[in-house]
């Protein structure tokens, strides 16, 4: 039977129940993504730095908009994770798939994905998804980021994992869809410089990934 995700505020429980996904903490595909080697003698640029200063200070009652602008621009600008013609990260854009006989489709937040010319995204690698503040009752970002996985998974029709990422304020959650394991890592609190430079490291792995 059909399930109307949209109805549902992309309830995880009801996504994980549905399309028979196990949900782990931690397994290969994500150990192997979140290892990262970080120079004994790395520093946040100054720039990033004063960013993560202001997301410890302002961030709380940040909009999404406003999240995305004054913070994690600047942490992919940093990450340094397009490469020309190959990796390209786009915003808001919509997928969508039939995924085991049942449509879906999201707005993803944020994208990154093999490019069709200068900018229409082709094959998806990794989704973020976001919002401020606590976790709401209604358009559950984890739930909006698996479906995009799971819309993914069935586009690419390659067998690789997925990868993904859902940001709650300052916490952010990297995920892997590998067949129907879900998979998700501890939280990174991007307002602590140290986890900070590890979510710099943690997409930058992502870029060797898939190349």
């Amino acid at each position: 039977m059909a399930l109307d995700i949209k109805k549902l505020n992309y309830d995880i429980d009801q996504i994980l129940n549905h399309f028979e996904l196990e949900r782990h903490y931690n397994c290969g595909a994500l150990s192997d993504w979140l290892t990262v080697k970080i120079p004994a003698d790395y520093t946040l640029h100054e720039f990033l730095e004063a960013k993560r200063q202001q997301l410890t200070h302002e961030g709380e009652m940040w909009n999404e908009e406003e999240l995305k602008m004054h913070f994690l621009s600047f942490v992919f600008l940093f990450a340094e994770m397009e490469v020309s013609k190959r990796i390209k990260l786009f915003y808001e854009r919509t997928i969508a798939a039939k995924v085991n006989q049942t449509p879906l489709s999201v707005k993803c937040d944020a994208m990154l994905a093999a490019p069709l010319g200068l900018n229409t995204p082709t094959k998806p690698y990794f989704f973020m998804q976001e919002f401020k503040k606590g976790k709401k009752s209604v358009d559950d970002a984890e739930g909006q980021m698996l479906v995009a996985m799971l819309i993914a998974q069935t586009l690419n029709a390659d067998k690789k994992p997925v990868y993904g990422c859902w940001i709650q304020g300052k916490d952010w959650h990297f995920t892997t869809l590998d067949g129907k394991n879900y998979c998700f890592s501890q939280t990174y609190d991007a307002s602590i410089t140290k986890e900070l430079i590890e979510i710099l490291f943690i997409l930058r792995r992502l870029k060797e990934i898939v190349l």
